[in-house]
């Protein structure tokens, strides 16, 4: 019997795996940055698992509720559910616990699996796993949720064999190693992971959150990679993305438009396959690469699909007449949970009616023109949403959109568009009504609306139910603004300017309205009343029109959590509030985390874009116990009481009583700058450069800022993955350190600074000096500043070439070189540096013990960090550290005093 043959005779999930764990027991079955899990030790986990759950008392009756964010490990419960036979479906961790209890009752869920039914990996032995009699075991059932992107999301019934008679058609070998950008949490990333066991190919999990997605794939050597539309332009973001031009891209979840495709061979890889499918069916269609006539479909049906398109009669329609779409082929679903009636009205003689409507072209490929419930009526002409946001997405700059219906009582349904233009260019809404006229006559959308972003589903499918609510609460925070303007502006607005922007068909330029800074005020102040909505001076002064600011307030607005009961640790007494997005994002975090060692990471990662009103806002939160779920284990509040103690211990040794104003916006993913209070152009910007793998200065970002005047500097701190060195550069900024440096002087955000000082830690010494001098900087301060570590003598003259060539080049700032007195290989580069370029070397001594390499840490613990920071990187240049080029002092802390060093 060939291997083929011998594979096809298991057609359950587990017949699958055990069959792999026997013919391939060392091929890689989950891999992971923390775990590598072969087939055979995958094989003998699952029966380890299922063993557990036996003995917890579930059987084939069970219907398991899997609530586990751990991506390996809840590809463990669900293939342990299926080997006892069970039923299982997911509790997505990340949702509310109402939404979870929802869940579970309409599920009719007999035990919830969470990290406390999990076995341990190093118990798993490797033997001989026998395969015979599984395909008599009872039949393993998996529930599904559809997108619901209209209505009530419905729970799709699979056997398991169906996923193993789908797999085929998403993963073409073993040889896949798969990745998607989604957690096991989301239906469609948990079916292409069993799509990837079930054809023996390897499952690679990456950490989403990190910012090193490129050297992930490349160091887990990804060839396969599923996104949705919406991820993709996310990856597009990424500098140097153009590394993956081997790997395979297939998109899919929602329309791709034609631009966008475009894009993606142009800028990642030429092997790029748009696709369709169902949760009902799995994949139906794909492009092939070197199809050029597909762009505008999604390929032809695959091998062993059969389609046909039918009017709303019945009558089969041929080429190019557009109807609803039917499937029939291997692995369809069973039915609808519960849904007896509407499982009888889709799935009639062996063919689903997908919902769909399209058109085969002559070359049988399929062209989406929208949902038949999507559909609307305008005067008697039937409008496809995703047919006009087909042709929305041919406009230049425009990144995203969104097509829905205004209810009309003249017109029936008026047509309707929110559009994303891209964040450098000046949004042209008439010349984008003059395109689509063009292209579409009378379809063509009545009204256009910018925001910042569409709001979508966990599968990145148009939300269109909230986006008409967008729509509504944009015309009323036109109407809020013009009213506000009325009394303020010193141009009066014309009455017919007025109406067209109430009604979306015009913008109106900041500049021609001329607010003062009372009137600026006055507007903040009522659109902050009447939408709960916090927008600061210094992000207004970036708009350039009032549609940008009404896409502001609604993108604020969607980020709003919805009501959620808080449970008071004191007396026990359920409060119903509703929750700054701040604390909802922070609950996610916790509710995520599998173990406490698992949150105390994530705490960490956290710090590192928190600000000082942000530990404030925790504290108080915690404090009524709003921060972690009732539900969860006691020692995770352990944890954080611990970690917020601890950062409020270290904020309160700045002395300063009220917390420095900042808030974060991110430049980029290795760009954080916390911005204080005042203009730019009327106070410094402190560039931070932390040591080698780092996201902070040896200290937590949050505490640093608290010693930071935030009415006279704003702080930028500048990052890179860790295990990579400063001479590679800050992947995203550039690929070595000049790059990193050009980015910085060429940002027009950052070049209305009054002044620049720059700070670097350790490794950072060297970027932080070299932008010093390239970007006219006042100051430099070099923290413990050290040559490689392996002595690598060609990188350190390479260095020192490069510093010496700025300097000839540049600006002198003055430069002050700290370094423990106690650390040799500090005092030898401060010694070195100082001596070629000039600068003062400042020997940190602790009057009450030694001071190490991290410096920073040292002195906040002992309370001479204020004192250090005011007299070096915050100091005025005259001052006595800085007064005498190439003095060799001593400053002794926290005493205060300077000597010289001899």
């Amino acid at each position: 019997m060939t291997l083929a043959a011998q594979s096809n005779e298991h057609h359950s999930l587990i017949g699958r795996l055990f069959y792999h764990a026997i013919m391939h027991p060392d091929h890689d079955a989950i891999v992971s940055p923390d775990v590598t899990l072969s087939y055979a030790k995958l094989a003998s986990l699952v029966q380890l698992q299922a063993q557990k759950f036996n003995e917890a008392g579930i059987s084939s009756n069970s219907l398991l509720g899997i609530k586990c964010a751990d991506d390996t490990q809840h590809l463990t419960f669900c293939l342990a559910a299926a080997y006892i036979g069970a039923t299982s479906c997911t509790i997505p961790s990340y949702e509310s616990e109402e939404t979870q209890q929802a869940i579970n009752k309409s599920c009719g869920v007999s035990h919830v699996i969470d990290e406390s039914y999990a076995v341990d990996e190093k118990s798993a032995v490797i033997s001989q796993a026998n395969i015979d009699g599984l395909n008599n075991a009872a039949t393993a059932k998996l529930l599904f949720s559809t997108s619901g992107t209209t209505g009530t999301p419905k729970l799709v019934v699979h056997h398991d064999s169906d996923i193993v008679a789908q797999a085929h058609r998403h993963i073409d070998s073993g040889d896949a190693r798969f990745v998607c950008l989604a957690s096991m949490e989301h239906n469609f990333a948990k079916r292409h992971r069993l799509y990837c066991l079930a054809m023996g190919a390897t499952n690679v999990f990456i950490d989403v959150l990190d910012n090193s997605l490129l050297s992930q794939c490349q160091s887990l050597r990804i060839n396969v990679m599923h996104v949705s539309a919406f991820q993709a332009q996310e990856l597009l973001a990424i500098p140097g993305i153009q590394a993956l031009s081997n790997i395979q891209l297939k998109l899919g979840g929602s329309h791709v438009s034609t631009a966008l495709r475009t894009a993606l061979r142009n800028n990642i890889t030429r092997n790029l396959r748009a696709g369709y499918g169902t949760t009902e069916t799995g994949a139906i269609a794909f492009t092939e690469p070197d199809d050029t006539g597909s762009d505008n479909s999604v390929g032809r049906a695959l091998p062993g699909i059969e389609t046909q398109v039918r009017s709303a009669s019945g009558k089969l329609l041929a080429s190019g007449e557009a109807g609803e779409l039917l499937i029939r082929c291997d692995g369809m679903f069973r039915g609808y949970s519960g849904k007896a009636e509407l499982t009888a009205r889709r799935l009639i003689n062996g063919w689903f009616h997908t919902g769909d409507i399209a058109y085969l072209d002559k070359d049988a490929r399929i062209h989406l023109c929208g949902r038949a419930d999507d559909m609307f009526v305008f005067n008697s002409i039937n409008i496809y949403p995703q047919d006009i946001e087909s042709e929305i997405s041919q406009f230049p700059h425009i990144v995203d959109t969104a097509v829905f219906s205004k209810p009309s009582a003249v017109h029936g349904n008026i047509p309707v568009a929110l559009v994303v233009f891209s964040k450098e260019v000046r949004p042209r809404l008439k010349d984008l009504e003059k395109f689509l006229k063009q292209r579409l006559g009378l379809r063509a959308p009545r009204q256009l609306i910018i925001v910042d972003e569409i709001p979508r589903n966990a599968a990145g499918k148009i939300a269109r139910q909230d986006a008409a609510t967008l729509s509504a609460k944009a015309g009323s925070i036109r109407k809020t603004i013009i009213h506000a303007l009325n009394a303020k502006a010193k141009k009066p607005l014309r009455t017919s300017q007025i109406a067209e922007f109430e009604l979306g068909n015009t913008d109106i330029q900041l500049r021609k309205i001329d607010l003062d800074s009372i009137g600026r005020m006055e507007l903040l102040v009522a659109l902050e009343l009447a939408y709960d909505v916090v927008i600061h001076p210094n992000e207004y002064a970036k708009f350039r029109y009032l549609g940008n600011l009404v896409a502001r307030v609604l993108t604020l607005q969607s980020q709003r959590p919805h009501i959620a009961k808080v449970i008071h640790s004191s007396d026990n007494d359920v409060i119903t509030e509703e929750l700054p997005y701040f604390v909802r994002f922070f609950r996610r975090i916790v509710r995520v985390c599998s173990t406490v060692a698992h949150l105390n990471r994530a705490l960490t990662t956290l710090e590192n874009r928190l600000t000082p009103l942000d530990i404030d806002l925790l504290n108080s939160r915690n404090r009524q116990g709003q921060l972690v779920p009732v539900t969860q284990n006691q020692r995770y509040q352990v944890a954080i009481d611990s970690w917020l103690d601890t950062l409020q211990k270290q904020l309160s040794k700045s002395g300063r009583l009220k917390s420095e104003a900042f808030r974060l916006q991110r430049l980029a993913p290795t760009a954080m700058l916390f911005i204080g209070t005042g203009l730019p152009s009327e106070k410094g910007l402190l560039i931070c450069f932390p040591g080698r793998g780092d996201r902070s200065m040896m200290i937590p970002n949050p505490v640093l800022l608290q010693h930071t005047d935030s009415a006279s500097y704003d702080v930028l701190i500048l990052s890179e993955p860790r295990n990579q060195g400063y001479h590679q550069g800050i992947p995203f900024l550039g690929d070595k350190v000049t790059d990193v440096i050009s980015w910085l002087d060429n940002h027009k955000q950052l070049s209305q600074y009054g002044a620049y000082r720059t700070m670097g830690c350790s490794a950072g010494s060297y970027p932080a000096l070299l932008a010093a001098y390239q970007l006219d900087a006042e100051l430099a301060l070099c923290i413990g500043g050290r040559f490689h570590k392996n002595k690598r003598f060609i990188k350190i003259v390479e260095r020192i070439y490069t510093i010496w060539r700025a300097q000839l080049n540049g600006h002198r700032p003055q430069v002050l070189l700290s370094y423990s007195k106690h650390v040799d290989k500090d005092r030898q580069y401060a010694g070195v540096i100082s001596r070629l370029f000039g600068g003062n070397r400042v020997a940190i001594e602790l009057s009450n013990g030694k001071v190490g390499h991290r410096i920073l840490p040292e002195l906040l613990n002992t309370g001479g960090l204020n004192v250090f920071l005011a007299r070096s990187i915050f100091a005025n240049t005259d001052n006595e550290l800085y007064a005498n080029n190439r003095a060799n002092i001593i400053l002794s802390i926290p005493e205060n005093t300077v000597r010289k060093h001899e």
